[in-house]
């Protein structure tokens, strides 16, 4: 018997903060004229979603136009603090306070999608350690072919990872070492098929590198037929990033997807796949990407209702897990809680 209702989502991917793209001055409106009519996908989002990772963007253009690229992500980072005040997964205690408010408003995680225009060359890397102290626990690496750390998802960008990006992968290592303490996600979202390959290697080459520093894919599809993309992450890749524990977050809308049927099947193959040597579905999550997409399928315009269709899809267990349980066994691996007596 299917529960009547369904538990809140935990996204591993948002672009929540676009939401004012046309309203404030941390934005130029002009450079994003597509948001204000995304905005139908937010509604009810703070409500349907107990968590949420909270992507720090900005367009490639955008970028180009700053003076000062880590200004402008710091600003970034402020008004994620002002809209999240007291509910940011930064330690193990917010992990117990996000425990006992299950029904109250979103709690975020933050993430920075891209890091094209802030590193740029080895002396930007000690910087890194600043942005773990101030709560960011996702870093994407690469998001366009402006990036030095890594081959991009772009047509043509065939690159793999760069002796910067091995850099940039130990310095996150180095800032997860401490037992007891939060690890920081490296996050493969946007690498092209070589550079996530290299990347994984990098992870194989000490087993315990993966407990860290914890590989993800947050958002985005496995290769299919109909999503013949770089963007897609390969068999081979999904392969090796479930064995080493990797959490995958399966998006609902176009390009990956052009019907539900599509997602249901991507979900399927996903966990025929063995996470940490157990088939099944551990390890598979959902990474919505709301307002960062132009389109949303019929019934899958909102979290309601992408939550509503994994409840009707899927039996009960498997749903939760796919709602909500997978990705917060990630979430206690990232904020990494002492262990209890």
């Amino acid at each position: 018997m299917k529960s009547k209702t369904p538990p809140r989502l935990i996204d591993l991917h948002t672009d929540w903060i676009l939401q004012y793209a046309q309203e404030t001055s941390v934005f130029d409106p002009a450079l994003y004229p597509g948001v204000l009519g995304r905005l139908g996908q937010s509604e009810g989002y703070l409500q349907g979603t107990w968590v949420a990772i909270l992507s720090c963007y900005r367009r490639v253009d955008d970028w180009a136009s700053q003076a000062d690229p880590w200004a402008a992500l710091g600003e970034l980072l402020a008004r994620i603090e002002a809209e999240f005040p007291g509910r940011l997964l930064i330690g193990p205690e917010d992990l117990t306070r996000c425990l006992d408010d299950p029904e109250g408003l979103c709690w975020g995680l933050i993430g920075i999608e891209g890091f094209d225009a802030l590193v740029r060359g080895p002396e930007d890397l000690d910087r890194l350690p600043r942005l773990f102290e101030r709560g960011v626990r996702l870093f994407q690496p690469v998001y366009t072919a402006t990036s030095v750390l890594a081959g991009s998802s772009a047509p043509g960008d065939d690159r793999g990872l760069t002796d910067l990006g091995r850099r940039f992968l130990q310095t996150l290592a180095d800032l997860g070492a401490e037992s007891g303490g939060p690890h920081p996600v490296f996050d493969l979202a946007h690498l092209n098929p070589k550079a996530a390959s290299e990347a994984l290697a990098w992870f194989e080459a000490e087993p315990e590198r993966a407990a860290r520093v914890i590989p993800v894919y947050s958002h985005g599809t496995l290769w299919h037929e109909a999503y013949d993309s770089p963007r897609a992450i390969t068999l081979d890749n999904l392969t090796r990033l479930r064995a080493l524990g990797g959490v995958v977050g399966i998006s609902v809308s176009p390009p990956f997807f052009t019907t539900a049927d599509q997602i249901k099947r991507a979900i399927e193959t996903t966990a025929s796949i063995p996470f940490l040597g157990r088939p099944g579905v551990e390890g598979i999550a959902i990474g919505t990407d709301f307002l960062g997409v132009d389109q949303t399928l019929p019934g899958l315009g909102t979290v309601g209702e992408v939550v509503t269709w994994l409840a009707a899809s899927f039996d009960v267990d498997t749903a939760t897990a796919l709602i909500q349980g997978n990705a917060w066994a990630l979430l206690t691996r990232v904020v990494n809680p002492p262990p209890r007596d």
